[in-house]
């Protein structure tokens, strides 16, 4: 989880493998539990999968695309 805007570029273009799963905040939060309430949704949500995919939630929408693929299989 992150609200660093740049982590995209990392995961994306930059020779590390990518993590398992990046959920990118793309909103100020009006409280320290409102991210933590949203990820709960996330997790709990059937049409949503997080493993592999770069996930990012504004405060309207939510969007992803695949992760590259990582070298460990996974």
């Amino acid at each position: 989880m992150t609200f660093d805007r740049d982590f995209g570029a990392l995961a994306f273009r930059s020779e590390v493998p990518a993590p398992a799963a990046v959920i990118l905040f793309r909103f100020s939060p009006v409280s320290p539990d409102e991210p933590a309430a949203i990820l709960a949704d996330l997790i709990e949500r059937e049409d949503i999968e997080l493993e592999g995919r770069f996930t990012v939630v504004d405060r309207d929408r939510i969007r992803q695309r695949p992760l590259p693929h990582r070298e460990d299989g996974v």
